[in-house]
């Protein structure tokens, strides 16, 4: 269903969890969607975000990014954090800091951050 419409869009929402409610585990069987859409988007609308949504924290985000996730939410991760959300934004941006020193795969786009 996704081909008949990816030349409308401009992103692709991936939930990561079971849509509903927050502070959900993140679910690992959706990182094959991600390829998947990433793969789809690059054949037929390069430049389309694929944003995901749900358990997102400095574990899951590399994770996802590899996958082909562009845009990142990541609610509970940093605004839930007993350290406070400074320290939370920091402890993701240096999770995929992290990630540059690895190769990355040809024509991705670099995650959005805030």
């Amino acid at each position: 269903m996704l081909e008949e419409i990816i030349q409308d869009l401009d992103q692709v929402l991936v939930m990561t969890v079971n849509p509903g409610f927050g502070h959900q585990q993140f679910l690992r069987t959706t990182l094959p969607k991600i390829e998947r859409a990433r793969e789809l988007i690059e054949r037929h609308r390069p430049g389309c975000d694929v944003e995901v949504d749900g358990g997102i924290d400095a574990t899951t985000a590399p994770l996802v990014v590899r996958a082909g996730a562009t845009v990142l939410v990541a609610g509970s991760a940093i605004f839930g954090d007993r350290d406070g959300v400074a320290t939370a934004m920091e402890r993701l941006r240096m999770a995929l800091d992290r990630m540059k020193d690895e190769p990355e795969p040809a024509e991705r786009s670099a995650p959005q951050r805030s």
